[in-house]
């Protein structure tokens, strides 16, 4: 009995991985087509196109470079291609998994169709993942735009699965991309939403610290300042707006709160080393704030300040931050005008029609998950607080003296 068991699930757990390996299979090769239509492609094209004019009009048959939609021109229906073998053996699998909704054996029902939803959910998450590639060595990440043309392309082949087998691809989505939305999975591994949060903290506003690249107000980016080459990529690739809304519109409004939560950590622990550095010069910033209308006393006390330069660096990096996070909400914002712009238009009435101090602060902290600015930042008062719970006496006087 036990044995005759385990032959019925091992044989549909083999058939549904078949099937998902197919699947798979389908899905990189649509993803490669995907990338030939991003712009980065045309570069090839339009060099071409520059370099013909250029070269001699006696040469002949120059050589053309293969443009994307031509696998699409069939000769004769009689060569098969590799994708036609692999949804013809997708298609006789699929048949064969939906043939029966159950299987009854002794006193046990097993359902195929579930066995190829379970694979093609955890070959989905691995998929999501895998295609951010990140290397920890090197720091390269995948762009959030090209990411998201990955995606969508990987979702429209899981879609059309549900044309050969009775499952619900949906399930697989939702439950999927909501993963991808938290810090970790259910299997504990990184997400989309924690790898992003860990590249733009760690490794692009660090460069940013160290002067490689700077905030362009016009440009709404980070642009570098260095020259192309010099460090691994360009910052304007990461942080434009149509960059920065394809993440919004992968990582949703839980993983950008991610990103904020993590943003306002470092802006927090800031704080706490310029509150060191007031208070390791209390005794001089107390008799310059007490003698402001004598100049020589002033320029005296000046003098006796200690790591002045260590101020105004860490209030370089405070003010990073706070563009970045800018630039990040008001991405999120766009991006829920355009998927929810009902929801997003009760927010803002809330928000309107709020009444003065917000004492059970829910509306706040609504109004900042949807990516509005609030006069009172709700996320940076919990980061403040989970830093010095406490607030004295002294602590009053510091801030006055910052």
């Amino acid at each position: 009995r036990e044995r005759s068991l385990s032959v019925v699930n091992m044989f549909l757990d083999e058939m549904a991985k078949e099937a998902k390996n197919i699947i798979t299979a389908i899905c990189d090769e649509q993803c490669k087509m995907s990338d030939k239509l991003l712009p980065k492609s045309c570069a090839v094209l339009i060099a071409a196109q520059i370099n013909r004019k250029k070269k001699d009009k006696n040469k002949k048959n120059p050589i053309e470079l293969e443009k994307p939609g031509k696998e699409s021109y069939r000769k004769t229906r009689e060569n098969l291609t590799t994708m036609d073998k692999l949804h013809m053996a997708l298609t006789e699998l699929c048949y064969a998994i939906n043939y029966c909704s159950t299987i009854n054996v002794w006193e046990y029902t097993f359902a195929p169709r579930e066995y190829l939803h379970q694979h093609l959910e955890t070959r989905f998450a691995r998929a999501l993942v895998g295609m951010v590639m990140y290397c920890a060595e090197s720091n390269e990440i995948a762009k959030p735009s090209e990411l998201l043309v990955s995606v969508k392309a990987y979702m429209n082949v899981l879609q059309t699965v549900e044309n050969y087998v009775h499952i619900d691809i949906t399930r697989v989505f939702n439950n999927c991309l909501l993963q991808q939305t938290q810090p970790v999975d259910s299997h504990g591994d990184k997400t989309i939403a924690s790898l992003y949060t860990q590249w733009y903290s760690e490794v692009l506003l660090r460069r940013v610290s160290a002067g490689n690249i700077c905030f362009s107000l016009n440009q709404r980016a980070f642009v570098s300042l260095t020259p192309e080459g010099s460090i691994p990529f360009n910052a304007e690739e990461y942080s434009d707006i149509n960059e920065l809304r394809a993440l919004a519109e992968l990582i949703g409004p839980y993983g950008m709160k991610q990103l904020n939560e993590t943003l306002m950590w470092h802006i927090a622990s800031q704080v706490q080393e310029l509150r060191k550095l007031a208070e390791t010069n209390k005794d001089v910033l107390v008799m310059l704030r007490t003698n402001f209308d004598k100049p020589d006393v002033m320029k005296e006390q000046f003098k006796k300040l200690s790591n002045v330069e260590n101020v105004l660096q860490r209030m370089t990096i405070v003010g990073v931050i706070l563009s970045f996070r800018q630039l990040a909400q008001s991405s999120l914002t766009d991006v829920l005008e355009e998927r929810i712009p009902f929801l997003l238009s009760s927010i803002l009435d809330f928000r309107h029609h709020l009444p003065s101090g917000d004492p059970l602060k829910v509306v706040s902290e609504m109004t900042s998950a949807a990516g509005l600015p609030c006069k009172v930042d709700p996320t940076l008062i919990n980061a403040l607080k989970m830093q010095k719970p406490e607030i004295d006496a002294e602590d009053h006087l510091l801030v006055c003296l910052l």
